[in-house]
């Protein structure tokens, strides 16, 4: 038979202890890499997929559409998976340069001009014009290739 004030006293250390904030542990560095590498390649994708639609004449709107929201999405969360300690000073293997984290400001707006570029392609993803979303696709390009001449290794 369990005392009444010692029940009490269980219930409150239990909800103490599951009202507690939990801490979660930082990924490892070389999860952080693989999970950008992921981000990029899954970019490269609907890159492709949206390419093969432009060289179709006649591109599929919800096709097009679909994989311009996918590499828009994706771009705008890749910015944040470069924190301190993932780069090659860590030890990890990483094709990211050194002038990420010491030129932090210019890999940044970097960033920001392929999401913006990725915005203005799903602006004109759903319109069927063939034209305009290679056009679009073509400054996407720029904005990636601007980025990888700064800040990524082609080793």
């Amino acid at each position: 038979m369990i005392v009444p004030a010692f029940k009490t006293l269980r219930v409150a250390a239990l909800a103490a202890i599951l009202s507690a904030p939990v801490m979660a542990a930082a990924p490892a560095p070389q999860d952080v890499v693989n999970a950008r590498v992921a981000g990029f390649k899954k970019m490269g994708g609907a890159m492709k997929a949206i390419g093969d639609q432009v060289k179709s004449g006649t591109p599929d709107k919800a096709a097009t559409l679909a994989a311009a929201q996918t590499l828009a999405t994706t771009a705008k969360g890749q910015g944040k998976l470069f924190p301190a300690g993932t780069g090659p000073a860590a030890g990890v293997k990483t094709d990211a340069l050194p002038a990420i984290w010491t030129n932090r400001a210019t890999f940044d707006a970097a960033m920001a001009k392929l999401v913006g570029e990725s915005n203005k392609l799903v602006a004109v993803a759903g319109s069927g014009d063939a034209a305009a979303i290679g056009a679009q696709m073509k400054a996407v390009g720029a904005a990636c290739g601007a980025c990888h001449r700064q800040f990524r290794s082609d080793d």
